[in-house]
């Protein structure tokens, strides 16, 4: 009886693997090394370049595995430089579309991009929208999928020693801690498992030329040092003369009294822009304070952060209504908070304008069950208006709607509560820090007497007085202008 070869990565998959296929695993380890067929492989001696030249072949060509799985390699370059795409040897078996990828060791994606344009089989290359910058002498995976199997490999191959030569290398399989890594975990997981040293045909395109020289700088501000007038919901974006390390990336913005405004940033590699968004709208009439300090993708730090100011406009924002301070999408850092006790949670909010609230809405986690009353409350706990919460969905907002909507005063504080009588409420530490403005609504700072993110425990509903840390619990009044 015949045996086909079954190739390295069916490691976990047992049942597709035949003595005879382990008898040749074998085989190919004692060999060890430089199998490939034609000889060593070369390195190209110009860039933008690879570890295997492009007149390469692997040793089996269709590997027969029928599964989908992320093939890949783990590349080190000797230059600070850049990786610019993803290669792979393709059998005319390998069919379906194919995705490539760069990832750190630890698993963190860097780019990905879909092969397009392919040939029935041989090399096939993706080249990233943006190039990565990569550093010298750091370890870098370089993958692919391949949706249907059939992909190629040569078994042993990184045994004895690594493969190309300088600018860019493969290590050996002990250097590299394992080369020549897969997964059968899905399309977009990280290939960190290691069989046999097995070569997959995997390579990357890189190149050496334009790395900068010097340290980067910002070339560009939004808002503008010194600009005035600035809407509230302006977000807050510095371009960087190089790409940059993410990681080191440290953007803060504050007002005049230091107090940093809670937010996220993000960063677009193409442009070199990281953009910061406050989590909710400023305040009118106040200078800011931006500042930014990062390093770029090869290590060289700016001389000193980048500050500058600009000053937000007084025209409030335009809103429709009804409102609230928190949208839809919003979700809470801790859906369910293990504490089992029955516990009134509230917000202190303050409208900009006169009108009515309408109703009350809460943040709800699968454990926080049984009936929910909602309240709304003056800042000295009388109770202006009360319901309770019916046709609630398993988990996320619910809102409760008064049979009876409550007048109430521009400038004037009040509390919106909801009686969670198992717990289990949803909560997010340190939210009010910082004032959280949705216009025409105002959920103020927590301070020493005007402490916001509010509670009270009792098995019915109370006026909840306590508060500390800032917590957001995540509840809410839903308001409409007079």
């Amino acid at each position: 009886m015949r045996h086909k070869s079954i190739p390295a990565p069916v490691r976990g998959r047992r049942s597709l693997r035949s003595r005879a296929a382990i008898a040749l695993l074998a085989l190919a380890a004692a060999v060890g090394g430089q199998i490939v067929a034609g000889g060593p492989a070369r390195a190209q001696s110009t860039c933008p370049c690879s570890v295997f030249p492009s007149d390469s072949t692997p040793g089996i060509v269709d590997s027969g595995d029928p599964y989908g799985v992320v093939l890949g390699v783990k590349v080190t370059p000797t230059d600070d430089g850049y990786i610019d795409g993803v290669k792979f040897y393709k059998s005319a078996a390998n069919t379906g579309t194919h995705t490539g990828s760069l990832w750190t060791p630890d698993g963190t994606l860097l780019a990905t991009g879909t092969f397009s344009g392919e040939t029935e089989s041989g090399w096939q290359t993706l080249m990233f929208a943006t190039p990565v910058a990569v550093k010298s002498d750091a370890t870098y995976v370089a993958s692919y999928y391949a949706p249907n199997g059939h992909y190629s490999y040569n078994s042993g191959y990184f045994f004895n020693e690594g493969s190309g030569a300088a600018p860019i290398t493969a290590p050996s399989n002990t250097a590299g801690g394992g080369n020549g890594v897969y997964t059968y975990y899905g399309a977009s997981a990280f290939p960190d498992f290691s069989y046999n040293a097995a070569n997959y045909w995997v390579d990357v395109v890189f190149d050496n030329i334009g790395v900068p020289t010097s340290a980067p700088t910002v070339t560009a501000t939004s808002p503008g040092s010194g600009a005035t007038g600035i809407a509230a919901t302006s977000k807050v974006s510095a371009t960087f003369s190089a790409q940059l390390d993410v990681s080191t990336l440290h953007f803060v913005l504050a007002d005049a009294t230091g107090a940093q405004v809670p937010g996220t940033f993000k960063y677009d590699v193409a442009s070199s822009t990281a953009t910061f968004t406050p989590d909710s709208q400023l305040p009118s009439g106040t200078v800011f304070t931006a500042s930014v300090d990062a390093s770029d993708g090869w290590g060289r730090t700016m001389d000193s952060p980048r500050v500058w100011n600009f000053t937000t406009g007084t025209a409030p924002p335009a809103y429709t209504c009804p409102c609230s301070l928190f949208s839809a999408s919003a979700t809470p850092a801790v859906t369910n908070s293990n504490d089992p006790n029955a516990v009134e949670l509230g917000v202190r909010f303050t409208p900009a304008i006169n009108g009515k609230v309408t109703g009350v809405r809460f943040y709800k986690g699968a454990l926080n069950t049984g009936t929910h009353t909602g309240s709304l409350w003056s800042s000295d706990g009388h109770q202006l208006a009360t319901g309770t919460f019916a046709n609630e969905t398993a988990g996320g907002w619910q809102t409760l709607t008064f049979t009876t909507s409550v007048a109430v005063t521009a400038g004037t504080t009040y509390v919106a509560s909801y009686h969670a009588p198992a717990g289990n409420y949803s909560y997010t530490t340190g939210y009010f820090s910082y004032q959280h403005l949705v216009y025409p609504l105002a959920a103020p700072a927590s301070t020493g007497n005007q402490s916001n993110g509010t509670y009270g425990y009792g098995s019915s509903s109370v006026f909840p007085g306590s508060a500390g840390n800032g917590t957001n619990y995540w509840v809410d009044a839903v308001f409409s202008g007079s």
